[in-house]
Formats: C-alpha cells, sequence, structure tokens
C-alpha cells in the first residue's frame, strides 16, 4: 500500500530546533496523540526543551484532544473520553501552561451545535474549523460574519467564540506554501541572483492579506502557515516566513505581520462544498467498523468501573490506559467515520482488537478479585466473544458446561432476556443460587451472508436480572445427563398464508401486525389500546458514477430516486421469552423484528451486505 514518505516525529524535531535557535519564533501543535508518542519516546534532555517553549508561550497547544474527533459519527461519550485523555497528558506533561483556549476542528467533515457546546463547558474561548456549507460559506463572506458567537445551549446559557477559514482548506495562501511536499517558489530576496522574485512576493501576498481582510470585521487577519505532514523541515519554512514577515513590515503599510500564536489572535480580536458534494457518505460508510467501535466503547466505560470499584492496580490501570487510547484513536475525523485507506483501516481494527483482549484481563482480574475467598473454589476463565452477533462463540463450542456474566454498567436494574450462541439440544440453567430457570432454544436464523460453518445450530434466550453497577452469574450445562429440550424451529408464512391469517407478535405491552407483503403495518400499545400505522421499508441507492464528482466514501451523490427492496419471505417464531419475525428480503438484506417478555420496545437487528456491487 502506498504510505505517505513523511513522519511527524520529524516535524516535532526540526520545529523544536527552530524554535530555541530563533525565540521569536512560534508554533502550534494540535493533536495529543502525536504528541504523547513523540514524547514517550524521547529521553529528559528533549523533553524539556518541549517544556521550557510551552512556558515561555513559543509553543502553542491547540485542540488539546486526543484526536481531532469527527462530530457526526462519534458518540458524546467517546468524545469526552478521548478529549479527557489528551487534556490529562497535556496537564501532566506541562501544567497548566498545556491548558489549550483555542478548540481546533479544522478537518472534520461538518460541525454540531453539541461539539461547540461541549468545548465551552471545557473551558473553552474558541473554535475554528475550516468546513462549513458552501452556500453558508457565501454569505458569511459577504456580510462579514466567518466570525461569530455560537450560542451552543439556550438551557445551559453557553457560548464560544467561534472562526470559520477565509479559504476552503487550512493551508496557506496560494504560492506560499514553503514546504517540501510544495511546488510553490522559495521567497528570493537578494537582487543580484537568478530567480528574485521578492516584489511580485509581496505584491501577491498583500493583495491576498486586503482580499480576506474585506471579508472580515475585525482587523486582524489570521493565516495559515502550514497544513498535514508539514514542517518536516522546519528551517525551509521559517527561512521564508522571517523574509516575508520582515519585507512586509519593512516596505508595506497598514499590513503588520507577526508571528503570533492562536491564543494571542484571539486575544486581539452538514457540510457540502458544492451543490453535488455533499459530505454525507461517511454517515454509513464501514458500518462494520462503526459498530466494533461502539463496542469497544461500551467494553472501555465497562472496564474503567471494573477497575475503580475494586481498585485493581497498576497493571490493569495499564490496561484500561491501553484501550482508552485505541478508543480515543478511531474517534478520528478519518477513522470512526469510515473514510481511511484500507490499510489504516486495518490497523485501527488491529489496536482496537488488542484492546478488547485488554478488557478481558480487567474482567477476568475483576472476578478473581471480588469471587468468594475459597481455595478450592476458583472464577473460571472469561472470554469475550467478538461474533456473537453472527451466532458464533468458539470457547463454549465444545463445553459441557460454562459460566455466562452478565455485567450491567448503568446505575438503575436491568432485566432483559440475552441472546448465546448454542451448540446442543441439552441445556440446563441455573443462576448463582442455585435456582433452574426457563430458557428458550431456538433454531438459528439462515442467512445467505452468514453460512459459517462455525456457527452455532442454535440460539439459547436467557432471562437475566442484574442490579445497578453490578453482575449476575449463570451457570449453562448441556452434557448429556442434562434434559434435551426441543428446539422451535421458525414457522414459515407463505403469502398464502400471510393472506389468510396475518401475522403478529407480541408481549405484554406490544403488537406489531405485518401485511401480505411481509412488512410491518401497525403497531398497537397494548397499555392504551392504541393502534398506529407504522412502516419499515428497505431502500437502496444507486451512486452517481460521473469522473468530476462520483458517490463514494466522503460524498453521498445518489443516481436517482431510491429504489424499494421490496416484499419480504417470512419466518415466526413465538416463546414464551420472545416472539420475532424474520424477514428475508434476498441474499444480502435479512432482518429480525423481536419483542422480548417485558420490553417496552421493539428490536430490529437487520443484516445487510455483502452489496453485489457489480450488478
Amino acid at each position: 500500500p502506498y504510505l505517505v514518505p513523511v513522519g511527524v516525529q520529524y516535524i516535532y524535531n526540526t520545529v523544536i530546533d527552530e524554535l530555541q535557535k530563533h525565540p521569536e519564533r512560534r508554533f502550534s501543535f494540535a493533536e495529543t496523540g502525536f504528541l504523547w508518542r513523540w514524547y514517550s519516546d524521547h529521553g529528559d534532555f528533549h523533553k524539556h526543551n518541549l517544556q521550557k517553549l510551552v512556558k515561555t508561550g513559543q509553543v502553542e497547544i491547540v485542540g488539546g484532544g486526543w484526536v481531532q474527533n469527527d462530530e457526526a459519527a462519534s458518540h458524546y461519550i467517546d468524545i469526552v473520553d478521548q478529549m479527557t485523555l489528551g487534556l490529562q497528558k497535556l496537564e501532566q506533561v506541562f501544567g497548566e501552561c498545556g491548558k489549550p483556549e483555542t478548540a481546533w476542528q479544522i478537518d472534520p467533515f461538518g460541525h454540531s451545535k453539541e461539539q461547540a457546546n461541549l468545548f465551552s463547558m471545557m473551558g473553552y474561548t474558541s473554535v475554528f474549523f475550516a468546513r462549513i456549507h458552501y452556500l453558508e460559506k457565501q454569505a458569511r463572506l459577504q456580510n462579514k460574519s466567518l466570525e461569530f458567537i455560537w450560542n451552543t445551549s439556550e438551557d445551559l446559557k453557553t457560548q464560544i467564540l467561534a472562526g470559520a477559514f477565509f479559504q476552503d482548506d487550512y493551508g496557506p495562501p496560494k504560492g506560499f506554501c514553503f514546504d517540501v511536499l510544495c511546488g510553490d517558489d522559495p521567497i528570493m530576496d537578494n537582487p543580484d541572483l537568478e530567480g528574485y522574485n521578492l516584489d511580485q512576493k509581496i505584491s501577491d501576498f498583500v493583495a491576498h492579506v486586503k482580499r480576506q481582510a474585506s471579508h472580515l470585521r475585525s482587523s486582524h487577519v489570521m493565516l495559515l502557515m502550514g497544513s498535514d505532514f508539514q514542517y518536516t523541515n522546519a528551517n525551509a519554512w521559517y527561512t521564508n516566513l522571517d523574509k516575508l514577515i520582515q519585507h512586509v513590515n519593512g516596505n508595506v503599510r497598514n499590513v503588520p505581520l507577526n508571528d503570533i500564536c492562536y491564543r494571542d489572535f484571539m486575544i486581539k480580536t452538514t457540510y457540502a462544498s458544492s451543490n453535488i458534494s455533499y459530505w454525507t457518505g461517511y454517515f454509513t460508510s464501514r458500518p462494520t467498523f462503526k459498530r466494533m467501535i461502539r463496542e469497544a466503547s461500551a467494553l472501555l466505560q465497562l472496564c474503567k468501573q471494573l477497575d475503580a470499584l475494586a481498585d485493581l492496580g497498576p497493571e490493569d490501570d495499564a490496561d484500561v490506559e491501553t484501550m482508552s487510547r485505541a478508543s480515543a484513536l478511531v474517534q478520528h475525523h478519518d477513522a470512526v467515520t469510515g473514510t481511511a485507506k484500507e490499510n489504516v483501516t486495518r490497523d485501527y481494527e488491529k489496536r482496537l482488537a488488542n484492546a478488547m483482549k485488554e478488557g478481558e484481563i480487567v474482567i477476568n482480574d475483576y472476578l478473581k478479585k471480588v469471587y468468594p475467598k475459597n481455595k478450592d473454589v476458583k472464577p473460571p476463565q472469561h472470554y469475550i466473544c467478538p461474533l456473537i452477533n453472527e451466532t458464533l462463540c468458539a470457547p463454549i463450542k465444545n463445553e459441557s458446561t460454562f459460566v455466562v456474566t452478565v455485567f450491567n454498567s448503568n446505575s438503575r436494574h436491568m432485566s432483559t432476556v440475552v441472546t448465546i450462541p448454542y451448540y446442543s439440544k441439552q441445556v440446563m440453567v441455573r443462576n448463582a443460587t442455585g435456582d433452574r430457570l426457563p430458557v428458550q432454544l431456538v433454531k438459528t436464523f439462515q442467512v445467505d451472508s452468514l453460512n459459517s460453518n462455525d456457527r452455532a445450530p442454535y440460539e439459547l434466550l436467557l432471562p437475566v436480572e442484574v442490579g445497578p453497577v453490578g453482575y449476575a452469574t449463570y451457570i449453562i450445562d448441556n452434557s448429556t445427563s442434562t434434559r434435551a429440550i426441543t428446539p422451535q424451529f421458525a414457522t414459515k408464512m407463505t403469502g398464502k398464508k400471510r393472506a389468510e391469517q396475518p401475522v403478529s407478535i407480541e408481549n405484554q405491552d406490544i403488537s406489531l401486525l405485518f401485511d401480505e407483503n411481509g412488512l410491518v403495518s401497525s403497531f398497537t400499545d397494548k397499555t392504551t389500546n392504541m393502534t398506529h400505522a407504522f412502516r419499515q421499508q428497505f431502500f437502496y441507492y444507486k451512486g452517481m458514477m460521473n469522473k468530476s464528482q462520483p458517490s463514494g466514501a466522503y460524498i453521498f451523490r445518489p443516481d436517482g430516486e431510491p429504489v424499494d427492496i421490496g416484499k419480504a419471505q417470512l419466518e415466526v417464531v413465538k416463546g414464551d421469552l420472545v416472539q420475532e419475525v424474520r424477514q428475508k428480503f434476498n441474499s444480502w438484506i435479512s432482518q429480525i423484528i423481536r419483542l422480548k417478555k417485558d420490553a417496552k420496545h421493539v428490536e430490529f437487528d437487520w443484516i445487510i451486505g455483502p452489496i453485489p456491487k457489480e450488478s
């Protein structure tokens, strides 16, 4: 795979070197994840140099999160977690001097009010970004409102100074990129040498500044001198910037230049890039990766609780730290969005998988510590089954007896039915006090896209009761001495059967009715005896393949109206714990609509893919 031939470590090395040589120079670093990696790889001498630069103000930290998180696909808990991780590291290394005042969201694909509200509540005074809707951008340029006060919460009365960049990106003005990755000419200010261009450079630069200033209310103009992976040769940048500052300040009136940080600047003062380029494609890009991120986050929340409740110690603290970093990393606006290159995504997935293994360690260490002290009885080894949604759990496949532990990280009691992949018809389930529990054994839903030989033939439906911030243990015995249960097979409902007798499922509070096409048609609230028309269908869009702007991972551009998938084949399962309708639309779209006993909601568990892109 193609890799960008740069490294952030070289940016830190060369920038720090240049700043030490010239105290008047400034630089701003953003993502703490990169900073921490550099800091961890260097000795005390280099660490002290960076700390000194931050203390004197030559280096300013902006943003401060582990990454620049996406504002649409990231869950707010994950946003708070990744910001917390980054800010904790900055405080640990730099103390109060490392506390950012400027939020830096320059690359995420659109911006939310709640993200700005979070920044305001965290104490940030301003937030900057580059990507806003092209029509809003035009309007703000015309009425000079690129910088504005954003009222982020009517309830909390919070607000923050927001600034959208003048250009449509976060790079330097055209012709003034002095990086090895750019092709712009350096400033040649010696008239005796070939290529002298100082007069033209100053003229072009001043014209840009005046053009930008004409769209601002403030008399201070922010110029962004840098971009992705730049400053691996900081000397080239600073040499040209010094020339620019010197000659503009010496020859041009009313356009004073200063090398300042964003804190100094602020003391003084659905995203679409065109009508065919709406950046909403990433809402659904790499959906399985998005699910993996959510699962890793949920496991992280649990492990943080267990680590704190049982005071597990430094080794488990380190495991939780590994999980925190992995979860924070994938909140990046090119990670959780699904827009990263294939090899980068594989690396993200590897990090998450390793982090979830660390979670297993924390869970087992917790159970060892809280398990009743009996030298003859030890808690069994626990495993996480990451493919349980595909009815796969290898650790229990050949076990005659195994333990299932259900955790509840919420502050309220949990009563539900959990689904466990099951490999036998023999089953007996007891809780921790030895009481035998009623269960439901059903035949696994056969889906074309899930045809692995390792899939469990059955699903065990188990009623669980777990107290607030607690756990419950269940012993499952499938030995040959255990009484066999006849598994429930789904009843296939053909179109003729559906016409003769409409399909319905219900629990004590809810009833769902399905029509002759196999689609849900109505919802009845049995507590009020009110029935509502209710419809759920699957559609798909054909993507525009136009070369100028195709539909893709970032941008959603459909070619025509959505296409209705149509009718569904139905199977129905009705038991004491769960009733469900299994819909099969075609080889790549299936769904289970499920009602659990005592539940006050309906579950829609759909399976989509692989999408037949060739057809």
